[in-house]
């Protein structure tokens, strides 16, 4: 998900699609939640988990909300949930400028085209409205396997 998409996203964003639990999200430059992204059931019920937690939340309520003193119960900012995934990675031990929320957003889509799903397929899961932009992963998994650096080393070496 982008954060973006999280911090628009209610309660009531969450349904079931085809027996699959999963979230309409209102993607970039919509104006509708028309799209959604299925949950892994796991995914699913840690946030079933963590709403059983909010007494009298209702369905048109932010899906996740701040804790901080100066927005108590309110909607999530993007800065916000940048932050928190920035400090579950540093808590984890990956301390770097380069990783941040947006960049697990680009290891998802990484990994599912390592893990041998069609280009088609990483394209829908992150809702790119061009293949193109999802061709961009695809190219640089293709140049980090490329082996003719090593075969050039072993012809002149």
């Amino acid at each position: 998900l982008r954060t973006i998409e999280v911090a628009r996203a209610n309660i009531e964003d969450l349904r079931t699609i085809g027996g699959n639990p999963a979230l309409y999200v209102q993607g970039k430059g919509r104006n509708d939640k028309s799209e959604f992204v299925i949950l892994a059931p796991e995914v699913e019920a840690i946030i079933r988990a963590y709403l059983k937690t909010r007494q009298n939340a209702k369905p048109s309520d932010p899906l996740f909300i701040s804790t901080s003193n100066t927005n108590k119960g309110g909607r999530l900012t993007t800065r916000s949930i940048s932050k928190i995934a920035k400090n579950a990675l540093v808590e984890a031990g990956y301390n770097n400028d380069r990783l941040t929320a947006h960049s697990l957003r680009h290891t998802a889509i990484t990994l599912s085209l390592m893990a041998g799903l069609s280009i088609q397929e990483a394209q829908q899961f992150a809702r790119h409205s061009n293949i193109a932009t999802t061709l961009i992963y695809d190219h640089s998994l293709d140049r980090a396997k490329n082996k003719c650096s090593q075969a050039v080393a072993s012809a002149v070496l």
